[in-house]
């Protein structure tokens, strides 16, 4: 990622489409997927890395395995994705 000072890390929906150069309403279909991360927990914003991290794993840049994420961190990840979608725990 080559943002600059001025760039915000945190953006809404229509900034996470035009950032991915899709559709706002595609956008949502891939977080519906899970192939973007939810928005973060409580708020109607997205993380820029972790968009990029998410990027690089479904393009198989990285993997989960290589990040090191866990089988605790990866059930978090997921459980935290459905608290954020409205789903059961």
């Amino acid at each position: 990622m080559t943002d600059n000072d001025n760039t915000p890390r945190l953006i809404g929906r229509s900034q996470a489409a035009a950032y991915c150069n899709i559709t706002p309403t595609a956008f949502s279909g891939w977080v519906r997927t899970n192939k973007m991360p939810p928005p973060i927990p409580g708020t109607r914003k997205w993380d820029k890395r972790a968009i990029d991290a998410k990027l690089d794993e479904i393009s198989g840049l990285a993997t989960k395995d290589n990040a090191g994420e866990t089988d605790l961190q990866k059930w978090k990840r997921e459980r935290d994705a459905r608290r954020a979608r409205g789903g059961k725990n």
